[in-house]
């Protein structure tokens, strides 16, 4: 049995287009939860709850360790927060493994973009979304 290191995980993003996505360097570390809204069935009369599943989400983060890039993907990720009208069109593949075989694939919303500084250290920036339409889990 094979276990997977974080070490492994990548991720890659574009902001218009899947086709045209490359890898966001200096990804520290990335998260997502995927949820289902639960549905309530129950019957007039019953005594013990009936419940199936209903609308599938997701939301996550990522953390990026700050390199002050001039252009490219990973600019477009820690910037598109400040795009109102956001169509939801960016792409997002999160990568469980160093293969490509693992990934979490959609199209996200970021939600917040955090930047921070503290004297010392590397800084980060942390990245949160929302996914828009379909996951597709090949895990």
């Amino acid at each position: 049995m094979a276990f997977f290191r974080g070490e492994q995980g990548t991720v890659f993003f574009d902001k218009d287009d899947s086709s045209l996505m490359s890898e966001v360097a200096a990804v520290r570390s990335w998260s997502m939860t995927v949820e289902k809204d639960v549905l309530e069935t129950t019957s007039q009369g019953a005594t013990h709850k009936g419940n199936i599943g209903g609308l599938i989400a997701g939301t996550g983060s990522m953390e990026l360790m700050y390199d002050a890039p001039s252009a490219g993907d990973k600019l477009d990720l820690i910037k598109d927060v400040n795009t109102a009208t956001d169509a939801g069109n960016a792409s997002v593949e999160l990568y469980l493994d160093e293969s490509g075989g693992k990934k979490i694939v959609g199209s996200i919303v970021i939600t917040s973009t955090e930047y921070s500084a503290t004297v010392g250290e590397l800084e980060v920036v942390t990245v949160s979304f929302t996914m828009n339409g379909s996951i597709t889990l090949s895990i």
